[in-house]
C-alpha cells in the first residue's frame, strides 16, 4: 500500500491515507517509468467518502462481521 497526505473527510481522522489509482490506471502504473509511475501517484484523486462514528470493535482483528459498518451515535 502507497500512502500520501491525508485529505477531504479523512484529514480529521488520520494525517495519511492510501493514494488511489483508478481499475484502468493499474496496468500502467505497474509498467511506467518511475518518473511516470511518481506522476499518477501525485495527480491521483481519492474517491467521495463519508466519515461516521462506528464501534470500538473494529479495534480488534478478531472481530470481523457486517455489522462493525453500522453508524453508532
Amino acid at each position: 500500500m502507497i500512502t500520501g497526505d491525508s485529505s477531504g473527510v479523512s484529514a480529521d481522522i488520520h494525517d495519511r491515507m492510501p493514494v488511489w489509482l483508478t481499475a484502468g490506471q493499474a496496468d500502467e502504473w505497474l509498467t511506467a517509468e518511475s518518473d511516470d509511475a511518481l506522476a499518477m501517484l501525485l495527480a491521483s484523486e481519492p474517491p467521495a467518502m463519508e466519515a461516521y462514528r462506528v464501534s470500538r470493535a473494529v479495534n480488534t482483528p478478531r472481530t470481523n462481521h457486517e455489522g462493525l459498518l453500522i453508524q453508532v451515535e
